[in-house]
């Protein structure tokens, strides 16, 4: 599984690298607080994740990154390993998640 650090995503969204970034969390949290330019895509709430994905505009080649909670949460892995099952080739997972990104930013700001 391909992961990215909090300061390789960040160069990511600096850079406006094509990709699309997706929140697995539910949409309460995701309303709560997301990445800025992340879609969502509730994990445990779609039945088929990887066509999901692909109504977001996202082929089998494109860069994917998606990110849930936190390191102790294990969605992202699952997406990733839903869309690689799925033949998605450039999958990443932001294993740091919300909680990372938010909590390392405020400290860096």
């Amino acid at each position: 599984m391909q992961t990215l650090t909090r300061s390789q995503l960040k160069q990511w969204i600096d850079d406006k690298k094509d990709m699309i970034l997706i929140d697995v969390l539910p949409e309460d949290s995701f309303r709560n607080q997301h990445i800025p330019g992340a879609v969502n895509i509730p994990l445990k709430d779609t039945p088929d994740f990887a066509k999901a994905v692909e109504q977001q505009g996202a082929s089998r080649d494109s860069c994917v990154v998606v990110y849930c909670k936190n390191l102790q949460c294990d969605m992202s892995r699952q997406a990733v390993q839903k869309l690689t099952d799925a033949g998605f080739a450039n999958v990443y997972a932001f294993e740091e998640g919300v909680e990372g990104w938010f909590g390392k930013s405020q400290a860096a700001a």
